[in-house]
């Protein structure tokens, strides 16, 4: 074997060099371009009917108020979400008592809406978050005519990204025990009040970056219920381009309110979604000391 020579090796040295360089170059321009988007983040949130909180009556006994503050905290601990809205607490505090298990949290907005003409305490709806609020304020529902729908809604906006909102509506409609037909009819009115108050926030908050929409409570209707076949109150806000959670999901893995000895089974608890895509919806089993309501749960990935 030929010995190298002393000049040889300098020349392998340079060879050597320059291929590190022109490697060293290539792998630099690989690892300088762009990378890959983020993925869209994803937001959680949940909705209950906490039946009256504390006690599951208007007037429920001492014993009977810690025994359900005891279960709604437990549960609570187990609806993992950022932002969660609650009927039926009875005021601010109530609905703070109820969200005390879930660290970070607290209550945005809670309404003050005045009793009934038979009751001497009333149901609010309220919602909670991990977040700061831009805005959150309540409103009641208004006359018209003859009618007048119980309660109303809560309302709150966040920027969980630069320069795009999420406005979230609680709300709590009227129930079944009345006449159906007028039940119906302020269900109803409800919705179309609703409708405006939507179009009037985006002609705000549409100024101000995207908008995603998330409308969730207690409808005590249904889009799919034959007992509500002739109800346009959700059908309403499908053709406002709203999207139903419960979409192609069976009656019997969407059940919020099980059956009793009064009304059969059925899925009264829904979330209306505009401006997102959801990636999962579901029904949280909680307990029944907790409420005569399932909680709902649903996960959605922002628009990039």
């Amino acid at each position: 074997m030929r010995a190298t020579s002393a000049r040889e090796v300098p020349m392998k040295l340079k060879w050597l060099a320059l291929f590190a360089l022109v490697t060293a170059r290539h792998l630099s321009a690989q690892n300088s371009s762009p990378p890959s988007p983020p993925s869209a983040p994803v937001v959680r949130v949940a909705f209950w009917n906490i039946q009256w909180f504390p006690g599951r009556h208007p007037n429920a006994s001492t014993v009977a108020e810690q025994r359900q503050i005891a279960a709604v905290q437990r549960d609570m601990r187990a609806i993992d979400a950022d932002v969660i809205g609650i009927e039926e607490a009875r005021d601010f505090s109530k609905a703070s008592l109820a969200i005390a298990s879930r660290p970070g949290f607290k209550v945005d907005v809670c309404s003050n809406f005045p009793p009934r003409e038979d009751q001497n305490v009333a149901q609010q709806v309220a919602i909670a978050s991990r977040f700061t609020p831009i805005s959150a304020w309540v409103e009641m529902w208004k006359h018209n005519g003859a009618l007048l729908p119980p309660r109303g809604f809560a309302f709150a906006v966040y920027e969980i990204a630069p320069r795009h909102l999420l406005l979230v509506y609680a709300l709590h409609l009227k129930s079944n025990r009345g006449e159906p037909s007028e039940d119906r009819a302020i269900r109803e009115e409800s919705i179309r009040q609703l409708r405006a108050h939507i179009a009037a926030m985006n002609a705000a908050y549409g100024k101000l970056g995207t908008t995603t929409w998330i409308i969730g409570g207690d409808f005590n209707t249904s889009p799919d219920d034959p007992r509500f076949a002739q109800e346009t109150t959700t059908r309403r806000l499908l053709a406002d381009g709203f999207s139903w959670c419960w979409r192609n999901v069976p009656f019997s893995q969407r059940i919020t309110l099980p059956a009793d000895k009064f009304f059969p089974s059925a899925c009264f608890d829904h979330i209306f979604f505009r401006n997102v895509t959801l990636v999962s919806a579901r029904v949280i089993p909680t307990s029944k000391r907790s409420s005569d309501h399932r909680a709902i749960f649903g996960a959605f990935q922002l628009p990039p």
